[in-house]
């Protein structure tokens, strides 16, 4: 395969571990067999840990800019990668040196070559909608149990179709793509052939409950569709061509056809063939080979009626009579084939065969057909031990021997190996019907991490990592992780409050799920997260309203003392406006003081003096903090020297003089004068100056003393002339 495009650090980079036992598919595994003493070696070896090592030399080198690949060589340093498909992770590090005395020089070893780089492979675009609509299914079916739910069955179904749709889409783009693009969708187009094969194996294997169709039959439609040995353009020519007999790919083809069990196309082409037969005997021929073809069982004749045998074995010795009929001579040893194949000839059909897929399909349709799904063992070994002695087994191979084995554990561990959104649905679906126990699973990821829960849920949080990598998914992600217990919930809290929030309305929907799902502790931090960017730019009130939603008192104390202090050292900041949204504000002692303070000006700049009066003498009553009573005092001064109207009387007057003293006292008299307005004192006055002003509040509260005296002494003699308001 094509190189991997690498992007943004893993966000699992603390928990993984560089090291050569983490395996890849894209360096696919091979295994040599010649060495193999059993078939069942070869069924159930383990990995080769080496086979999923790369040895890479990059230009540039991630070390260093200026360091050339020769300078490497030479310094005997090496680059290895490895990936690690349970969450598309990839790790390059400096493999090291040879030792001491191996080398003439001896070399020091830097940090530089104990770095790893972590990284992601990265998701093609094409792919997103598949994965949301594959995500659509996995919440549909997680939930229910397959055997109690009506609906489970419909849900379940949309992980094949929507497999087959992704890849239609593929087909169709295939040939409109520009050469790079190409390259892409080419191995995109590979990836799905191999999701779809291995799904739809998997399907036949464990969870097809409709035991009316034996697997024979299954299989060899599987191998139709899934396999694209067989050139149908062949065949095409050769119905085209009027002697066809004598065309060196007309046996060889009916031969492809009866393996796949391709009943119907064999009995066409004989039938045409016949049709258009001039010589006699080599007619009687071909009529007695088309009366075997059209006895050959079918899914109608294959029923569990216990007749079923005695049929085909009847059916084998009409193959075997015929095979010795001087008939059979008139089409030559190619037919002769043909028929040895019909009566299960195991040699025959080795021979005949070009993989031990097409073998096995084809010895299970002539010597077995009514075959249940726990007997194939022995007819999977000797296609193995046929096909397997020459070539090398790829990964792709050990999952669908291990399906066909009916062996849940050993296709997981092959799949954890082959591709995380592969292994991650098929473990949910496996240990939907039962198939998986952890106690049965030995795998290096789990048992480095100590994990303790269920298999499925693994390998789920793992695709789900691997998601990670695209910021637009986390809906998907977070969905997977919410249906993965304890485990995936923990994770999940921890996560999502690093997704960045972008807009309001993304921001409203990631709340609204942490809500939704009772992720409180993450709510509280995203609020949090929230709170102080908009204190960074100066949204005070939407900063209180956040902190007050994260229950975090103290920063909503700290945005109400950033907010007085700019109010009070800036001549251009708007109070008003800035507070204009606290009236909707939760209830909280700081939002109450603010609260009042913003309708004491709105009071103020209306001409309500009496209202505003009223306000303020309640915000130092006890409503406001004391570090501001200062600051309020000095908003009464044009209350208190207003000629036409008395606004405090003597009671009020009084209780403002006693917080005049209180604030000039000796114990806190720094902390409570240093928030005065810039009109009133800069910022470099000193105590005493600060102090020297509030004299200006101390004499004009002693005058509205004697004025509340005066106009309480007239109010008694009856003149209102003096009565405010």
């Amino acid at each position: 395969m094509a190189a991997i495009p690498l992007i943004q650090p893993s966000s699992s980079a603390a928990r993984f571990g560089a090291s050569t036992t983490k395996r890849s598919i894209f360096s696919t595994p091979t295994v040599d067999l010649h060495d193999r003493i059993t078939e069942q070696d070869l069924l159930n070896e383990q990995d080769n840990e080496e086979d999923y090592v790369s040895t890479m030399y990059l230009i540039p080198s991630p070390i260093g800019k200026d360091i050339s690949v020769q300078s490497w060589t030479r310094n005997n340093r090496t680059i290895e990668a490895v990936f690690r498909p349970s969450t598309n992770e990839i790790a390059v590090f400096v493999a090291g040196k040879k030792a001491a005395e191996e080398f003439p020089i001896r070399q020091h070893s830097s940090a530089k070559d104990n770095t790893v780089f972590l990284c992601q492979a990265s998701i093609p675009e094409s792919r997103i909608p598949f994965i949301k609509e594959m995500s659509d299914a996995f919440l549909n079916t997680t939930t229910l149990d397959p055997y109690g739910s009506e609906d489970y069955r419909h849900h379940y179904e949309q992980y094949y179709k929507g497999i087959q749709r992704y890849l239609l889409q593929l087909y169709q783009s295939k040939n409109d793509m520009e050469t790079e693009e190409a390259v892409q969708d080419a191995q995109e187009l590979e990836l799905m052939e191999a999701f779809s094969a291995i799904w739809r194996l998997a399907e036949y294997m464990f969870l097809t409950a409709d035991d009316s169709k034996p697997i024979a039959f299954l299989y060899s439609e599987w191998l139709s569709v899934h396999d694209t040995g067989l050139d149908l353009e062949v065949g095409k020519l050769l119905l085209a061509s009027s002697g066809r007999l004598s065309d060196s790919r007309f046996w060889p083809y009916i031969h492809q056809c009866l393996l796949r069990g391709m009943r119907e196309s064999v009995v066409f082409m004989i039938e045409q063939t016949l049709n258009d037969e001039p010589d006699e005997d080599v007619a009687d021929a071909l009529d007695g080979f088309l009366r075997i073809l059209k006895g050959i069982p079918s899914p109608e004749t294959i029923l569990l009626d216990g007749k079923s045998y005695e049929r085909h074995r009847k059916w084998q010795e009409d193959c075997k009579k015929f095979a010795k009929s001087p008939q059979l001579s008139h089409l030559g040893v190619d037919a002769k084939k043909a028929v040895s194949i019909l009566t299960g000839d195991i040699e025959a059909i080795l021979d005949s065969t070009e993989s031990w897929e097409e073998a096995f399909s084809a010895i299970l349709l002539y010597t077995n057909p009514n075959c249940s799904r726990q007997d194939l063992t022995p007819i999977l070994k000797i296609c193995i031990s046929r096909y397997m002695e020459d070539t090398k087994v790829s990964l792709f191979d050990k999952i669908k021997i291990a399906i066909l084995e009916i062996d849940a554990i050993k296709t997981i561990r092959h799949c954890g190996n082959f591709h995380p959104w592969l292994v991650a649905h098929l473990a949910d679906v496996l240990q939907q019907y039962g198939y998986l126990d952890i106690s049965d699973l030995e795998l290096q990821d789990i048992a480095d991490l100590g994990w303790d829960s269920d298999v499925r849920d693994f390998f789920i949080t793992s695709y789900a990592q691997s998601l990670m990598s695209n910021l637009d998914l986390w809906e998907v992600i977070a969905g997977y992780l919410l249906n993965c217990g304890h485990t995936g919930k923990a994770m999940l809290s921890e996560w999502i409050c690093h997704v960045p929030l972008g807009s309001s309305e993304k921001a409203h929907r990631v709340l609204q799920f942490c809500e939704n799902n009772s992720l409180t502790d993450s709510l509280r931090s995203i609020y949090r997260v929230m709170a102080v960017d908009e204190e960074t730019r100066g949204q005070y009130a939407l900063a209180i309203q956040h902190f007050i939603s994260s229950k975090d008192n103290d920063r909503v104390a700290k945005v109400t003392d950033s907010l007085m202090l700019d109010y009070l050292q800036s001549d251009e900041l708007d109070l008003e406006e800035v507070l204009a949204p606290i009236p909707q504000l939760p209830a909280n002692d700081y939002v109450d003081f603010l609260r009042s303070y913003a309708k004491f000006h709105r009071d103020y700049k209306n001409g309500d003096y009496r209202s505003a009066g009223r306000t303020l003498v309640q915000l130092l009553s006890g409503k406001a903090p004391k570090k501001y009573w200062a600051m309020l005092l000095f908003n009464a001064l044009p209350l208190l020297e207003n000629k036409e109207r008395l606004v405090f009387d003597s009671k009020d007057t009084y209780a403002m003089l006693r917080c005049l003293e209180e604030v000039v006292g000796p114990q806190h008299k720094a902390e409570y004068l240093h928030p005065l307005p810039k009109s009133v004192s800069s910022a470099v006055s000193t105590v005493e100056e600060r102090e020297e002003q509030l004299g200006v509040v101390r004499l004009s509260l002693v005058r509205n003393l004697a004025r509340s005296f005066v106009h309480a002494s007239r109010v008694t003699d009856g003149d209102d002339a003096m009565m405010t308001d």
